[in-house]
């Protein structure tokens, strides 16, 4: 529809040594997050950082609050969909106890504000239960590499109940068996379409295939399976350099697919650049090929959401 999605990874475990312009706590987290809706961001994703940068990993109410602050700061001045990491607690990750934060969010919602998108990263799927019957053409338990057929099928605790509560999962996949299996989740009913997707590559991390044009597009032909409609985001960590940065991302938008920019993903890339310019950059790029940033209101329609 000549529009493109432009998401921000604002800080996720960057220290502000690399950039002062990193954001902690909730009142930069909110003035980031605005800034960026001012340059043509949709969607924010954001990690609850204590003001000395360490990760808050309270259930946001007994402790320091930072996520369900920074959701009502922003939803003063912004509508842009605020999006918390899904970052792991310590217990069994396909648990719905594991992601404490997006419960009491939900219990006790920020002042004037409401949390609708939820990062779930792909360990959370639970490949070692997931089978499949080709007879059937359907998910099957499996456990010590035998179905068991008289087992129903059901998604991950966490994934289910994120689901039910009426959150939109934002999917973040490292390798083709994540979304082969993302596919097949979508396929049963398991989340709501369309699939919001975030392929992550990694320079600096041995997860997933070598960051290139070719791995985005066996990404892209293994989705293409599935027959089932998906917005999809690349997601590129610690880029060698502006060029490799910068050719990923044309492939991404010549492909249909959405940039994710931020200091939380390249903090020294652009020098002492703000998430916003970052942002801005990402719509130049989008504007060369004529498109246009989708708006937060566009976005909450195109999935489904209410409007702010």
């Amino acid at each position: 529809m000549g529009k493109v999605m432009i998401r921000a990874g604002v800080n996720e475990f960057q220290p502000k040594a690399l950039n002062p312009n990193i954001p902690y706590g909730p009142e930069e987290l909110a003035a980031d997050a605005i800034a960026c809706a001012a340059a043509g961001a949709s969607i924010v994703h954001f990690h609850s950082r204590l003001p000395d940068g360490a990760q808050a990993l309270d259930d946001d109410r007994a402790g320091a609050g930072i996520y369900r602050r920074a959701l009502a700061l922003t939803a003063r001045a912004s509508d842009i969909i605020m999006e918390p990491t899904n970052i792991r607690n310590g217990l069994d990750p396909h648990l719905a106890a594991d992601l404490p934060h997006v419960w009491s969010l939900l219990e006790e919602p920020p002042p004037g504000a409401r949390l609708e998108v939820i990062n779930i990263d792909s360990y959370r799927f639970d490949h070692r239960r997931a089978g499949w019957d080709p007879a059937a053409g359907r998910l099957v338990v499996i456990r010590d590499y035998r179905y068991e057929p008289d087992t129903p099928f059901k998604p991950p605790e966490a994934i289910g109940e994120v689901v039910a509560a009426g959150l939109i999962p934002f999917y973040g996949v490292f390798d083709l068996a994540d979304m082969r299996l993302l596919g097949a989740y979508a396929a049963a009913g398991f989340t709501p379409r369309p699939v919001l997707i975030q392929i992550n590559f990694f320079y600096d991390m041995i997860r997933g295939p070598t960051p290139g044009v070719e791995a985005l597009d066996a990404f892209l032909t293994e989705w293409g399976r599935a027959k089932i409609e998906a917005e999809i985001c690349l997601f590129v960590r610690a880029a060698p350099d502006r060029a490799a940065y910068e050719a990923l991302f044309r492939a991404a938008l010549e492909r249909g697919v959405h940039p994710r920019v931020g200091l939380g993903d390249n903090p020294t890339l652009f020098g002492r650049a703000t998430n916003a310019d970052l942002v801005e950059h990402a719509a130049e790029m989008a504007g060369r090929r004529g498109l246009a940033p989708l708006t937060p209101l566009e976005l909450r329609q195109r999935i489904g959401l209410k409007s702010a």
